[in-house]
């Protein structure tokens, strides 16, 4: 008969019940890479998770505990209560010093009102006569100290609060004191005092302004008086009464002057060019002027007489009398248009002589009274000035007057600008300290804080103690986590006998081993598993019970299997399993004893025990010289050999022991073994060629890994249900749900 299991290999188990050894695939006898693990999480928030949950109970009572801190402490702390008065602010009733109204102020202007009022409210001016008025101060009888102390003053202060409520022209001035009734008195004190402080500092300011206005007004008084006299002088001086009505005459003079210049310059040209005409002596000429017209009669008689001359001459003939009659007549017509050109031409010569003069004259008189307009004009600029000084004077002295007596109307007038619109009432509620918000602030921080610790602090350990990690740390596969077991029965539970064991292997130390041995058989590589060191960087790791346990998981497959002691400084295999040790691996060194005289047989079938024998100084020698030769002899012997080794740090028997050996099992204690130390070991080995398997981690806790939930309370609660379900299959009685 024969089993085979097959996963990448097959472990055959023949008919005789030998088991055939593990079959495997590897090339370079490397374990490192044998074993695939699930797919790649996010390790580092898997890393923060796993600190949270290792520390949950830690973060628990730190929140706890600060929890209850901060409640005494809130309980130990004095009550505060707050009273708060409204005060309401009118923009467009704010009043000047000297009674008129500010207008319209733009919302800029506004914004720096409301916060000028809220400096003004906490200002000591407003505080400290609060503070005299509602007696929180009294002068000491000595009369040492007449004024309120600053730090009093500073106290009040630091309890005051002012306030703009968005979007509105209200103030809102708390007060917080230990009484409710103290905190609306003072918050309405305050108020008021403000309001009262406001109309004290307008009236000193209307009194202070009235009084040196008063004076201004008799200087500027005396100016008025000069001004008005000097401009009465400049009018009596220069004969200026309305100095716009004589500008007007003579703008006017100056524009008939200009006009009658222009008409007699005009006439000047024309009796210039008749002139011209005249005095070139043909009578053609002087008829084209407009004083030819003149001769018309004359030249029109000539032509008519010297008519009749001609036709005289050709009917009667030059000797006639009547032709010379008609001679002298023509020759008497023609002196008398010679004389009258001559008259005409002296006549126009006369006339251009006149007009000249004419226009001379006209023209000496534009300009006598173009300079009488230029010396008015300069007497007019210093009249305006004289004048605009006078009623510049006197609009000066009536604005004054004006504003002095609205002074005096203004001096007690109560502006309603700032008004107490609601008032403060006593609150029985408390404003501090707000029990619930400290104390859900205090759970928050504090949780926050637990967890910033517990993240900071698994940051910080050095150790291995998630099994996600391991491999992203290390560079090693993880064949195997063991979960952490504190009874000596469970550690031994696969020791035990073979009719004892099916009770005793119900424990998760049990099936995490059991599932480690499958891993190791079951692994992917071509050479044989017939040796395993079990080794680890420290001492006290549990090296030797996974050894022990190992073993007799491989004996129990029904495997030959042979358990060996290789520390030869410090054996324990024979303490764990009570067997002697007067020989052992120390007396086949050293040819004291032969393998078969110091092999033992162990607990269970097919597993027997090589100790580490007596107790050698030079223990690190003989393993090195003569380990591998053992290795091989034992190997003829059985199908699998289990060596424990010594510590590898600090060592040299590890080193030797892992090089003999097929593959090495790196055993490492969940949150004690440093990382620094298993990578310096994995180093070591990768120096020597030794081949790692991987690594198992021991002593997983359910705070390490929410995996290992499964080996605690899921574990057990398993096996009870199948229990339960065995004893209801055996009741004929029972039924089945």
């Amino acid at each position: 008969m024969s089993l085979h299991i097959s996963n990448k290999s097959d472990l055959a188990i023949r008919s005789d019940g030998e088991p055939a050894g593990p079959r495997m695939g590897a090339t370079d006898r490397s374990w490192s890479s044998s074993f695939s693990t699930e797919p790649t999480v996010n390790l580092t928030l898997l890393r923060y998770w796993t600190a949270i949950r290792r520390h949950v109970w830690r973060i628990a009572i730190f929140v706890v505990v600060t929890f209850l801190c901060a409640g005494v402490v809130l309980l130990r702390l004095p009550r505060e209560y707050e009273g708060t008065s409204v005060i309401r602010l009118d923009p467009s009733l704010q009043v000047d010093v000297v009674g008129n109204q500010a207008g319209n102020p733009n919302q800029a202007s506004i914004v720096v009102l409301l916060a000028t009022d809220e400096k003004e409210i906490v200002s000591p001016a407003v505080v400290t006569p609060t503070i005299l008025k509602l007696g929180l101060w009294k002068s000491p009888a000595d009369g040492s100290s007449a004024t309120v102390p600053f730090s009093l003053v500073a106290r009040i202060t630091s309890r005051i609060k002012v306030s703009q409520v968005r979007g509105t022209y209200l103030l809102n001035v708390s007060y917080r004191s230990t009484s409710p009734r103290q905190a609306a008195a003072m918050a309405n004190a305050l108020a008021e005092q403000f309001i009262e402080h406001e109309y004290e500092t307008r009236n000193s300011a209307l009194v202070s302004l009235s009084q040196y206005m008063r004076e201004q007004i008799k200087e500027l008084g005396e100016h008025m008086n000069e001004s008005q006299i000097a401009l009465n002088a400049f009018e009596r001086e220069n004969n200026v009464v309305n100095p716009d009505s004589a500008s007007s005459l003579l703008t006017q003079q100056l524009s008939s002057l200009q006009q009658e210049l222009g008409q007699e310059q005009s006439k000047q040209r024309v009796l210039e060019a008749n002139l011209a005409l005249a005095k070139e002596g043909t009578l053609d000429a002087l008829l084209v002027s407009d004083r030819g017209k003149v001769l018309d009669p004359l030249l029109g008689a000539q032509q008519q007489a010297q008519l009749e001359l001609g036709a005289l001459s050709s009917k009667y003939g030059p000797g006639n009398y009547l032709y010379q009659q008609d001679q002298r007549k023509v020759a008497h017509i023609s002196n008398a248009v010679r004389e009258a050109q001559q008259h005409v031409t002296a006549q126009i010569e006369a006339q251009a002589r006149a007009e000249a003069v004419q226009v001379r004259l006209t023209a000496q008189q534009l300009a006598e009274v173009t300079a009488q307009i230029d010396q008015f004009n300069s007497k007019g600029v210093q009249f305006q000035i004289l004048k605009h000084k006078a009623d510049s004077d006197k609009k000066i002295y009536d604005d004054l007057v004006e504003r002095v007596d609205a002074a005096d109307v203004s001096v007690g007038y109560h502006s309603t600008a700032l008004r107490i619109v609601d008032p403060a009432r006593p609150n029985p509620v408390p404003v501090y300290p707000r029990v619930k918000l400290t104390l859900m602030f205090a759970l928050l921080l504090a949780g926050t804080l637990g967890v910033v610790g517990a993240v900071a602090a698994s940051g910080m350990d050095r150790t291995l103690r998630d099994p996600k990690a391991v491999s992203s740390a290390l560079g090693i596969e993880l064949l195997g986590s063991l979960p952490e077991v504190r009874n000596d029965a469970e550690l031994k539970s696969l020791m035990a006998p073979s009719g004892a064991q099916q009770d005793k292997i119900r424990t998760p130390f049990a099936e995490s081993l059991l599932g480690l041995r499958s891993t190791l058989l079951l692994g992917a590589s071509d050479v044989p598993l017939r040796a395993l060191a079990v080794i680890s960087s420290q001492p006290e790791e549990g090296k030797t019970t996974i050894a022990t346990n190992l073993a007799a998981s491989f004996a129990a497959l029904g495997m030959r299997t042979v358990l060996v002691d290789g520390d030869l400084r410090r054996p324990q295999v024979h303490r764990v399993l009570g067997v002697s040790n007067r020989l052992g691996l120390s007396s086949v060194l050293q040819d004291q004893a032969t393998l078969n005289e110091a092999l033992l047989p162990g607990p269970t079938d097919r597993l027997s025990i090589l100790t580490a024998g007596p107790l050698s100084v030079r223990g690190g020698e003989l393993i090195a010289g003569r380990i591998g030769v053992v290795v091989e002899e034992l190997k003829s012997q059985f199908d699998i050999i289990v060596i424990d080794t010594p510590p590898m740090l600090g060592f040299a028997d590890g080193l030797s022991i892992a090089s003999a050996a097929d593959a090495c099992l790196l055993v490492v204690r969940a949150g004690r073994t440093p990382r620094e130390s298993v990578q310096l070991v994995i180093d070591q080995l990768r120096q020597v060629r030794a081949p790692v398997a991987g690594i198992v981690l021991n002593g997983v806790t359910s705070e390490m890994s929410h995996l290992y939930y499964y080996y605690g309370h899921g574990y057990h609660s398993y096996y009870s249900r199948k229990d339960k379900d065995h004893e209801a299959s055996s009741d004929p009685s029972a039924r089945t749900i």
